[in-house]
């Protein structure tokens, strides 16, 4: 979030289960529009492959919050 507030694009990538407090930090450090991709939970505790998938099954809406 500091990339965001210094003026360089982000994207923050989370876990559907941490939504409400993503969406509370975001508010609460003045960035209500703060670009979020959210995958599957849990990232942590998995294989390096589950990890994989989710990540490139982000991807695309990732690019697209940053060159939409």
């Amino acid at each position: 979030m500091r990339l965001e507030t210094a003026g360089l694009p982000t994207v923050l990538v989370a876990t559907g289960e941490l939504r409400p407090l993503a969406d509370r930090t975001a508010v609460d450090l003045g960035l209500p529009d703060l670009r979020v991709v959210y995958v599957q939970h849990p990232i942590g505790g998995v294989d390096q492959a589950t990890i994989e998938g989710r990540a490139d099954g982000a991807v695309d809406e990732v690019l697209a919050l940053l060159t939409g």
